[in-house]
């Protein structure tokens, strides 16, 4: 029997709150910006999980600003990404 052992290195927090992100995609050298909103469902020191209608792929960066310091950008990772239905679940690294 297989023991299931935790990869993260920051413990996980329950965490509720919308986010309006922007998604940045590169085709050939042309950067698309895509605005969306999605939900937060935890966080950590190094990331967070997301839930949005918005089809993310690892590898995506998502931006957004601070809601407590003006000025102060956030940027993200894609790390992986799960659709359940109509909605995706993804995980995001902190860069």
């Amino acid at each position: 029997m297989e023991v299931y052992t935790e990869k993260r290195s920051c413990e996980r927090v329950p965490h509720q709150a919308p986010l309006n992100f922007t998604v940045l995609l590169t085709q050939e050298s042309d950067l698309q910006k895509i605005q969306s909103v999605g939900n937060i469902i935890d966080a950590s020191e190094s990331g967070l999980r997301l839930v949005t209608e918005f089809p993310l792929e690892p590898g995506h960066v998502l931006e957004w600003d601070d809601k407590h310091q003006k000025g102060k950008l956030h940027i993200a990772l894609v790390r992986w990404s799960e659709k359940q239905g109509e909605l995706y679940i993804a995980g995001l690294l902190f860069i």
